[in-house]
C-alpha cells in the first residue's frame, strides 16, 4: 500500500533507510530513430522535462545498439550523458549527483566495437545512471557518442537499412520521489 502525496509516492511505511529513493513521479522518453554516422564526438540525442520536485531524484537508463563502418581493429568509443538546467552550462552526469567538467572520463562510459571479416559491430551498452539535479527548471539531458583515444572509423546507430530497425538509441528519465 503507498501514499500519495504532493508530487511524492511513499510506501505507507515511509522509506526504508537504505533506500534511493519513493515512487516514480513522472517517466519521460527520448528515441533517435534516423540512420545517423558519428565520426568524432557529437550529441545524437536530447531529452527535456521540469521535475515535479527539487528534492526529487532522476534515474537515467541509457540503452545503444551500434555498428562500425570501417575499422582497423576493435575501437573503443565512450557514449555519456550532459545535463543542463535552464539553458546553463552542461555538466557530465556521473551518477550520485558527482559530476566533473574537467575533461576526464568521468560520466563518459567506454564500450568496445567487435570485428570480424563482416561486420563491426556492438551488441549494445545498457547503463543506468542516477542524478541528483536538486531543480525545477527545465533540465535537458544531452547524450553524447564519440571515440576514445586513437579510435578511427564511423559509428552508426540504426545502421540496417530496409529491415525496419530503428530506436538504436534510446533515453528514459525516471523521477523518483526523495
Amino acid at each position: 500500500m503507498s501514499e500519495l502525496r504532493t508530487n511524492k509516492i511513499y510506501p505507507r511505511d515511509g522509506l526504508p533507510a537504505d533506500a534511493w529513493g519513493g515512487g516514480i513521479v513522472q517517466v519521460k522518453y527520448a528515441t533517435l530513430d534516423a540512420d545517423t554516422t558519428v565520426t568524432t564526438f557529437t550529441d545524437v540525442l536530447t531529452l527535456s522535462f521540469t521535475p515535479k520536485s527539487a528534492s526529487n531524484k532522476v534515474l537515467l537508463d541509457l540503452r545503444a545498439r551500434t555498428q562500425l563502418d570501417y575499422n582497423t581493429s576493435g575501437d573503443q568509443w565512450y557514449i555519456g550523458i550532459t545535463r543542463s538546467i535552464d539553458g546553463g552550462s552542461e555538466v557530465w552526469v556521473s551518477g550520485a549527483g558527482k559530476n566533473s567538467t574537467s575533461g576526464n572520463p568521468t560520466g563518459r562510459y567506454a564500450f568496445h566495437v567487435l570485428s570480424n571479416t563482416s561486420n563491426q559491430w556492438n551488441p549494445g551498452v545498457y547503463v543506468t545512471v542516477p542524478d541528483l539535479p536538486a531543480t525545477t527548471g527545465t533540465i535537458t539531458y544531452t547524450v553524447s557518442i564519440g571515440p576514445w583515444g586513437a579510435a578511427t572509423g564511423s559509428l552508426r546507430l540504426n545502421r540496417q537499412n530496409g529491415d525496419g530497425e530503428r530506436d538504436g538509441l534510446q533515453l528514459i528519465a525516471y523521477e523518483i520521489s526523495g
